[in-house]
């Protein structure tokens, strides 16, 4: 729009220097800036409509012929882009122009009768097909500024048939005086110049509405440009929420594969999609049970049963972040908890044996809280090695595997409720930092017999 309005700025300013100088010897001038004006198809409307007023000026200078060129041109453009208010106010511009060349007596020349009658006829053509135009589409503005120079075209055309056919009829008639003849072109010039007065007061109308509209536009483009901005902005927030919404469902999502794996392992399984099966030498394993629990669930409807389980177990996950201990899963009442990995940790074996306490004391407790409500537990726990890793692609999980669980494993069922059975290795590490008791060798199921210690205290 700013340059549009340059253009058409600078054009102006060249027309006011080329009436000033009252000369018509302009036009290459201005038909090379024309053909600086884009040829998109965006400005064509914006350059029918300064050929258009570079007609409308000439017509002002007297240079009708460079007037109708001019309005020609603009006519083209507008057929072509299907502008019907372009097509109806330049057809007339056009129509008068030809008016113009048929009565304008400045020059001191009178044109030939048939030239006139000639222009007379165009005008007339012209003018109806702008007045056509208008009604079709309701333009009253410019039915209002052509009906008058169509009726004087008429005038004017039927006159001067009036005359000839006279003329004609009275061939030996005495030709008109040129006094006589003065005074009826005299006669005609007055009335034209006032019908022109006319046509002007209606043309500053025009300029005065075009103004106001000029106003209406940029007011309705800040508008626009508000409403936009408006746009834009709520846009960027409800992007700005989709943002965060997707930032925070990817939280969620991260969060739940921490709650299943081991950070470490969560993020390999992120980055190659897989995780690689790791052993690791020193690892403390404990499981616990529940004693007698098949007896006991049978006293508990199903919801009280797994209430209890998940207030036990609920508990239990709130101590192995203090020591550093990966909980493995849970299967039916027992619970399964590894020290050592995914990292390696030289105390894992204590920090294992603090977290036994810690469970034992807690169910303890709560055995004196509930009574029957609760259950009795035993624990055991065993160091060595194990494997592991995650096998399988759905509802994966993160497992070990190894003697050693097994070993754990028979610590637990060797264990007695409410104690803490550990194993020989366990005991070779945290004897000089806790209290144990021997309890010699017992027979363990498929391993023989093996050496027992019931861990009491922290000494």
């Amino acid at each position: 729009m700013k340059k549009l309005f340059f253009l058409l700025f600078l054009l102006a300013h060249f027309l006011s220097w080329a009436q000033k100088k009252e000369s018509t010897q302009n036009t290459p001038e201005i038909d090379s800036l024309i053909k600086e004006l884009p040829k998109k198809p965006d400005f064509r409307i914006n350059t029918a409509l300064i050929l258009d007023n570079i007609g409308f000026d000439y017509n002002k200078l007297g240079d009708y012929t460079q007037a109708v060129d001019y309005y020609s041109r603009a006519l083209k453009i507008f057929d072509r882009l299907r502008d019907e208010n372009g097509l109806a106010r330049t057809e007339g511009n056009i129509g008068s122009s030809y008016l113009s060349m048929a009565v304008d007596t400045t020059t001191g020349k009178k044109l030939p009768a048939q030239a006139r009658a000639t222009n007379l006829y165009r005008a007339i053509d012209h003018l109806k097909q702008s007045i056509a135009i208008s009604k079709k589409n309701g333009f009253t503005e410019v039915l209002n500024i052509f009906y008058k120079d169509l009726s004087e075209s008429q005038r004017v055309l039927d006159y001067d048939v009036a005359r000839a056919n006279s003329k004609n009829k009275n061939g030996d008639a005495k030709e008109p005086s040129i006094e006589d003849e003065s005074v009826e072109i005299s006669n005609l010039e007055t009335r034209r110049s006032q019908e022109l007065k006319e046509k002007q007061k209606e043309i500053d109308r025009i300029q005065a509405t075009n103004k106001q509209r000029e106003q209406w536009y940029y007011i309705a483009g800040v508008v626009i440009l508000v409403i936009a901005t408006i746009a834009m902005y709520r846009s960027y927030t409800k992007q700005k929420a989709n943002t965060k919404l997707i930032s925070e469902e990817k939280k969620k999502s991260e969060d739940l594969l921490l709650n299943i794996l081991p950070a470490q392992v969560a993020e390999e399984l992120k980055e190659k999609g897989m995780v690689h099966a790791q052993h690791f030498d020193n690892v403390t394993v404990l499981i616990t049970d529940f004693a007698g629990f098949t007896n006991v669930a049978e006293r508990f409807s199903p919801k009280q049963l797994v209430g209890e389980l998940h207030a036990c177990f609920k508990a239990f996950d709130g101590m192995l972040d203090r020591y550093h201990i990966e909980k493995i899963k849970t299967v039916g009442d027992a619970y399964l908890v590894v020290a050592g990995l995914p990292v390696a940790n030289p105390n894992h074996a204590t920090d294992m044996v603090s977290v036994a306490i810690a469970m034992r004391d807690f169910m303890l407790y709560r055995k004196t809280q509930l009574g029957d409500a609760t259950f009795d537990m035993r624990i055991g726990v065993h160091t060595g090695s194990v494997v592991a890793g995650i096998v399988g692609v759905k509802k994966f999980a993160y497992d070990i595997w190894g003697d050693t669980v097994n070993l754990a494993a028979r610590m637990e069922q060797n264990c007695e409720p409410g104690k803490i059975n550990i194993s020989q290795s366990t005991y070779n590490l945290v004897k000089d930092q806790f209290d144990c008791e021997y309890r010699g060798e017992i027979q363990a199921k498929n391993k023989g017999k093996l050496k027992m210690y019931f861990l009491n205290r922290k000494l």
